[in-house]
């Protein structure tokens, strides 16, 4: 049985990390599915119990009569005495229609977005260094890019599975749905408790969308098919994945590691503080690669831990203070969890002894002890160097 680990270290092997937390997104999403239609069905069985019960209450009060000559027993339902439909969410007293009306909205909207993360998973997983903005990912993005005549012969599972999803009848409804439900209008959907013998109504109504007509749909019956098929999709793409990640075809000169932080700091001369990221040669700046894609990540005793690599500039040293040049980042990062191999560029316009001067000139950040890169502090302050060697 391959684990969850297993496909972790998979990826890292392959220097394609980053696809894992879309993985951990799309099985999110699909959970948020889940959720919507058992909350979805409760929220039905509990209507039906109370119109049963008040059924029960009504007949208990029954009125003698006569009709016609005969004594006959009479009741009556009015809009003083019709069911009244409540349900508790965090203490609040909620509308069930509306609490209805919102998770058949969220329903699609997270089946949709299951699609959408798994795109992400091809484009960090396979693409690699030709992968798309994050941002600009979707399914279709994908669909239309692995229906391109270069990845569908490099990935033929994947692109055949795209093509599968995008033109199945399924998929259709789902983008149509929750495009008309998210961005244009509500759908006259039916949730009708039957009394006196007649049976519920649960409906999906019928939509016109884009030249299509999408007919009415029993509740039930379409949200257990959509989840059905989430799911049957779901584990054809890991399959079809996990066959074509191990190509490796596009991650050259990716890594998870550089040789360390050198950082320095003197009493009462601030002139003199100084850090840097490098990564240690004995060879030639000009025989280096003209780009870098690093994600600092590491796998020690079945822990596998990664964190965005943060500096705009790593130097290249040879020896122990000699700079030969350095790389600098083609994007800028923020303070957030994304994890990305992020681009460096080889700068081959400024040499090393001005990259050495320039750090001197810019605000120095000082790092601490930390799982990622190693830290080397030079100081006459004793207490700086404890302070560094505290595990961030």
């Amino acid at each position: 049985m391959v684990t969850d680990y297993d496909i972790q270290k998979e990826l890292l092997n392959r220097k394609v990390y980053s696809a894992w937390q879309f993985i951990v997104y799309t099985k999110k999403n699909i959970e948020i599915v889940e959720y919507c239609y058992s909350t979805i069905k409760n929220i039905i069985e509990k209507m039906t119990v109370k119109t049963v019960r008040w059924e029960q209450n009504l007949f208990s009060d029954f009125v003698e009569d006569v009709v016609d000559g005969k004594r006959v027993k009479t009741v009556s339902v009015t809009t003083d005495n019709q069911p009244i439909y409540e349900l508790r969410v965090a203490g609040e007293k909620i509308d069930p229609w509306f609490l209805f009306d919102k998770l058949l909205r969220d329903f699609y909207q997270y089946s949709m977005n299951s699609l959408d993360s798994i795109a992400q998973i091809a484009n960090a997983g396979l693409l690699g260094n030709r992968g798309k903005k994050v941002d600009s990912v979707d399914f279709q993005k994908m669909a239309s890019t692995f229906a391109q005549q270069t990845y569908k012969t490099d990935f033929p599972l994947v692109a055949a599975w795209f093509d599968g999803v995008n033109t199945s009848d399924e998929f259709k409804y789902i983008e149509a749905i929750n495009n008309r439900t998210k961005h244009t209008a509500d759908i006259a959907n039916k949730l009708a408790m039957g009394i006196l013998g007649s049976g519920n109504k649960t409906e999906i109504g019928p939509f016109f969308r884009k030249d299509s007509q999408h007919d009415k749909r029993e509740l039930t019956d379409q949200l257990q098919a959509t989840i059905d098929f989430i799911h049957s999709e779901w584990d054809s793409f890991l399959n079809a994945f996990c066959s074509e990640v191990t190509l490796e075809k596009y991650v050259d000169n990716r890594q998870h590691e550089i040789d360390g932080v050198y950082q320095q700091r003197l009493k009462d001369e601030p002139d003199q503080d100084l850090s840097y990221a490098f990564i240690q040669t004995e060879n030639d700046f000009s025989s280096m690669p003209s780009e870098l894609y690093i994600l600092f990540a590491y796998d020690r005793e079945g822990e596998i831990a990664a964190h965005v690599c943060p500096f705009d500039s790593i130097f290249v040293r040879k020896g122990e203070h000699e700079i030969l040049g350095r790389y600098t980042a083609s994007d800028v990062v923020g303070d957030d969890c994304l994890l990305q191999y992020r681009k460096y560029v080889k700068d081959e316009s400024t040499p090393g002894v001005v990259c050495m001067f320039n750090a001197t000139q810019e605000k120095t950040i000082f790092y601490h002890s930390n799982p990622f890169f190693t830290v080397t502090s030079v100081s006459n302050d004793d207490e700086f160097i404890k302070r560094c060697s505290l595990p961030f």
